[in-house]
């Protein structure tokens, strides 16, 4: 169990997994459902399905508006930057994962 805790997480030599990671991962997946529910509300036949649909989109969006709150917050996310200041800082972080295991 040990192994595979630290396989998930990483060693010193590897790529960790930290907060920022997981919580871009939980952004894009909260996306995605998003963008299904969406969908599915949209393509409901019956009225009472439809409902249940929203409300799981409901959920989603807001649940996304709290994890985009917290990486803004946490600075992990900055969407106030110039462009110039997001294409240096996307590329320190491409370096950074390109480097981390080497």
């Amino acid at each position: 169990m040990a192994n595979l805790i630290q396989n998930i997480l990483g060693s010193d030599n590897d790529i960790k997994l930290n907060d920022q990671i997981i919580a871009n991962d939980t952004l894009m997946g909260l996306k995605g459902a998003s963008v299904a529910y969406l969908g599915a509300t949209l393509e409901s036949a019956t009225p009472e399905v439809r409902r249940i649909y929203n409300e799981f989109l409901t959920q989603n969006v807001l649940a996304h508006e709290a994890m985009t709150a917290l990486s803004l917050k946490k600075g992990w996310y900055n969407p106030y930057l110039s462009p110039e200041e997001q294409i240096s800082q996307t590329f320190k972080q491409a370096d950074w994962v390109l480097n981390a295991n080497t």
